[in-house]
């Protein structure tokens, strides 16, 4: 299948694209059910988000936020969350960029869902008794195409659960979070959403690519029409209503072949 890709001249337009269809969904539905990735891609979003809500004074107290991953540390027993006091925890990123600005507006901790690494097959039933997600923002890792934690070689069904994360994966991290200085820092483990289940629980979905750094997955993504398993980030041409949003950065190395 074919998914729409539209390239804008940054950023901030992505985010603020994005951002207006969360806040007309609220506008018109009265709740909302948003997956979110944590680090760089969505910070965008959750910026014009937070400008976009205060100006239209909108309650936020029924948007659901979903993350798909958190990393995790193994312990006698089972699994630990990292702290969310960490910069790189992704359940940090959502309390900083999402539940602190605003949270005048009404979103909360209660607001905020995210796998259990000790029952991640919970995930998918809880997400199904939300109703499904209405969008899923996804985001590519740089180097080797991981969607959440879903590294290369994930299997198209693949369910939520806790993974060891490859290499490619933890350098990407690296890039991600300004405070992880080299592999090392990177923890080996976390929980993540399956790609089976960002396709088949969300009613729609959208891919954000952007800065030159992006380049490489924007091309990689561009080029496929369904799921390959070498790049992950692929998945979002098995799910419903999916987009792609680019900017000019990402897309200057791409030929731009059928791009609108």
């Amino acid at each position: 299948m074919t998914t729409p890709i539209t390239v804008m001249p940054t950023a901030d337009e992505i985010g603020e694209t994005v951002a207006r269809r969360i806040v007309d969904q609220l506008a018109a539905a009265g709740r909302a059910v948003i997956g979110f990735p944590a680090g760089r891609s969505a910070t965008p979003v959750a910026a014009a988000l937070d400008r976009l809500a205060h100006e239209d004074n909108r309650i936020v107290d029924n948007l659901l936020v979903v993350m798909m991953d958190e990393y995790v540390t193994r312990r006698p027993g089972g699994w630990e969350l990292l702290s969310p006091d960490r910069p790189h925890s992704c359940i940090g990123w959502a309390r900083r960029n999402l539940l602190a600005p605003l949270h005048d507006l009404g979103l909360r901790e209660t607001n905020l869902r995210a796998p259990d690494p000790n029952r991640p097959e919970a995930f998918a039933a809880e997400i199904r008794a939300l109703g499904g997600i209405d969008l899923f923002l996804l985001a590519s890792g740089q180097g080797d195409g991981h969607v959440a934690l879903n590294g290369p070689g994930t299997a198209r069904d693949a369910p939520t659960r806790v993974v060891e994360l490859p290499e490619s994966t933890r350098r990407d991290n690296v890039s991600t979070f300004p405070n992880l200085r080299s592999l090392a820092d990177v923890p080996a483990y976390g929980v993540t959403i399956g790609t089976g289940e960002l396709a088949g629980l969300s009613h729609s979905a959208v891919m954000l690519l952007w800065g030159s750094n992006k380049a490489n997955a924007f091309d990689r993504i561009r080029q496929a029409d369904s799921y390959d398993p070498l790049w992950p980030a692929t998945i979002v041409h098995e799910c419903r209503n999916a987009l792609i949003y680019a900017d000019e950065a990402a897309a200057q190395e791409s030929e731009r072949e059928g791009v609108s």
